[in-house]
């Protein structure tokens, strides 16, 4: 039990792998539905900092999400009872992905492109 403790302090103590910087910034994204019944393009932007997304463009969403070292991306946007799911990979300045929604049952793609 004390070692546990001790390991504990330790990783608390230890500083934080710096997350790559790269990705962080604003970027615009485009959704397209291409099964089920939602709006056909969606289009808006996120925020990202740090390795998390903290903030959509589109009022009233809540997201959340977060980028592995390698640009592997998982985010979740919710609006009241709706929700959407998304995930992909950020290369460069640019990234793609799979969206689905099971609460409004229809999923696409979606392209991102980081703002200058």
């Amino acid at each position: 039990m004390r070692l546990a403790i001790v390991l504990a302090g330790m990783a608390l103590a230890a500083p934080a792998a710096a997350f790559p910087r790269s990705f962080d910034g604003d970027w615009q994204v485009e959704a397209r539905t291409t099964v089920g019944n939602c709006a056909p393009d969606v289009s808006g932007a996120v925020r990202i900092e740090g390795g998390r997304v903290v903030a959509s463009s589109a009022a009233g969403v809540e997201v959340w999400g977060y980028l592995e070292d390698n640009g592997d991306i998982s985010v979740r946007f919710t609006a009241g009872q709706k929700m959407a799911r998304g995930n992909g990979k950020l290369k460069g300045a640019a990234g793609s992905g799979a969206w689905s929604s099971n609460t409004d049952y229809c999923g696409g793609v979606w392209k991102a492109q980081k703002a200058k």
